[in-house]
């Protein structure tokens, strides 16, 4: 019985969803002798906050991820990245002569900060085997020993627009002379003795200035031409060929290259922002909370009575809901665009994600309107709403927003809170009585 009167009032919904100043639709007697109405609530407690999670799996994302950026709201957040390198090619005849070493980045066309900046990078000699301690992945809060020594160093303006632009940093003449001659001399012939030798490389970006990170490209199997990696340069004496310009090349293993991702709160509302368990409170921070990839913050959004909607009637169900949310005023742009969709996750209350969601947060904008208040997002919760209204006991779950890509970005988003001055966060919830 109950399914039937479901299934002869969703012709009802299409005229309910286009009519806001309606919250309650009577049916009427012609139908049913029971009375029938439709409601469109709108009125729950939501309690918005922002949390961090432990750690992100940084390894394996064919990025390497270089920079140091200071945010008004996240404070300052820098990438380091470490990097073990690979060569499949240990044949370099008797009568060739070393002539130089250097590191190539090629850009992958990321970018997030200001790119007008100029920005430094120093190379140095990891002096521990790039490898996690357990599992298959390294984190953003993984870190290994290096030499002090610098190796190479570049000051620079980039141009991460154009994907066939590369970096090229001067490594010591030493260092490529050593791995020559160990190679040349057949004391290095395969990978594993390259790697017992050398352990890998981190490259650091300048942490004292506000510029910008970018993204390299990583890929174990691409050539130099477009990949990132460090290059031998040697000539071979009485060559006949016309050029006798010979490199051999190391690419970077990507399973074993990952990017450390730090961040420091401590001029902002997230000071306190220590543990996962730690959610600070929306009301703490202008009413806004927000998602970072990268560095693992996390927009946290829990409706905690909504268990009650079983209160409503004896004869009732919800026929279906959903969250609608504002990304913050002028926080974005052409250069910091909104994704078209956020994923969500179902997390409980010490904020351990259980799930994720099955739908995600999807992009709603007017482009031909110049206010924001044409650009919001959509959560269809009625699956999640109906989880938590079926459940035997109660579900302490809330509902955690990230960006997509969160491993390997460090873009950001601003999200207005339901006490917003403006463009609040609501949940549109309808239920049928009868």
């Amino acid at each position: 019985m109950r399914n039937s009167f479901i299934l002869l009032f969703l012709s009802f919904i299409i005229y309910i969803s286009c009519s806001d100043d309606l919250k309650t639709y009577p049916v009427g007697e012609d139908f049913v002798d029971s009375n029938i109405s439709i409601k469109v609530i709108d009125t729950f407690s939501i309690k918005c906050g922002t949390f961090k999670i432990d750690s992100i799996a940084t390894s394996s994302t064919n990025r390497v991820l270089l920079g140091s950026v200071i945010d008004a709201y996240l404070g300052r957040v820098t990438s380091q990245s470490y990097l073990k390198l690979r060569n499949t090619d240990f044949d370099i005849v008797s009568t060739a002569r070393y002539d130089s070493i250097g590191f190539i980045l090629n850009y992958d066309t990321y970018y997030y900060g200001d790119t007008t900046v100029a920005q430094t990078y120093k190379i140095h000699r990891v002096i521990k085997t790039i490898e996690p301690d357990e599992g298959l992945s390294l984190y953003n809060t993984s870190s290994f020993p290096y030499d002090n020594e610098i190796l190479g160093e570049i000051s620079f303006t980039p141009r991460p627009n154009k994907a066939t632009d590369s970096l090229y940093i001067p490594l010591k003449y030493d260092l490529g002379k050593d791995i020559f001659d160990k190679i040349k001399d057949n004391e290095i012939n395969n990978i594993d003795d390259f790697e017992q030798y050398f352990k890998g490389l981190t490259i650091i970006p300048n942490t004292t200035i506000n510029s910008h990170v970018l993204g390299f490209q990583s890929d174990s199997y691409a050539t130099l031409t477009n990949n990132s990696g460090m290059r031998i340069y040697y000539t071979i004496e009485d060559d006949d060929n016309e050029n006798n310009d010979y490199f051999i090349d190391f690419n970077i293993v990507s399973e074993s290259q990952f990017n450390h991702i730090e961040s420091d709160y401590s001029n902002t509302q997230l000071n306190n922002l220590d543990t996962y368990e730690t959610t600070i409170s929306s009301s703490l921070t202008n009413n806004l909370i927000f998602a970072q990839g990268g560095t693992g913050i996390s927009a946290r959004v829990e409706i905690p009575y909504l268990e009650n909607l079983n209160k409503l009637s004896e004869n009732g169900t919800v026929l279906g809901g959903k969250l609608i949310f504002y990304p913050q005023k002028n926080s974005f742009d052409e250069n910091n665009p909104l994704e078209e969709s956020l994923p969500v996750y179902v997390v409980d209350h010490k904020n351990r994600i259980i799930k994720e969601l099955g739908s995600q947060a999807v992009l709603e904008s007017n482009k031909n309107n110049e206010f924001d208040e044409d650009t919001y997002y959509t959560i269809d919760l009625s699956l999640y709403i109906e989880e938590i209204l079926n459940s035997a006991y109660t579900l302490n779950y809330a509902l955690m927003f990230q960006l997509p890509n969160y491993n390997k970005t460090l873009d950001r988003i601003l999200i207005q809170d339901n006490n917003a001055k403006d463009f609040k966060m609501t949940l549109q919830v309808s239920y049928l009585t009868y």
